[in-house]
């Protein structure tokens, strides 16, 4: 996987993200739901928990975005074989 990153519709840890991620076959674009929904029910952590992780909370930073994405690929063990099969609302939370 070459770029991984996530987006929220606000840019900072309160509203629904989307992980993005670019293997060979292309990029895709997964809608993973409200940031505390998510981190709590498919990552089972706190947010705070994860924005410490990631070094913050303001998704508008482009170093922020690459951790986070970084962060939930690494904890959900995604493969680039999975990211190429998943359905984009796969990794839902909702």
């Amino acid at each position: 996987m070459k770029n991984i990153h996530v987006t929220s519709q606000e840019g900072q840890f309160c509203y629904n993200w989307f992980l993005h991620i670019t293997t060979k076959k292309g990029t895709k674009t997964f809608f993973l739901g409200q940031d505390s929904k998510f981190c709590t029910r498919v990552l089972d952590m706190s947010p705070s928990y994860v924005q410490e992780q990631i070094g913050g909370k303001d998704l508008s930073l482009p170093k922020v975005q690459k951790s986070l994405g970084k962060f939930i690929v690494n904890t959900l063990e995604l493969t680039e074989e999975q990211v190429d099969t998943l359905q984009t609302w796969e990794l839902c939370c909702q």
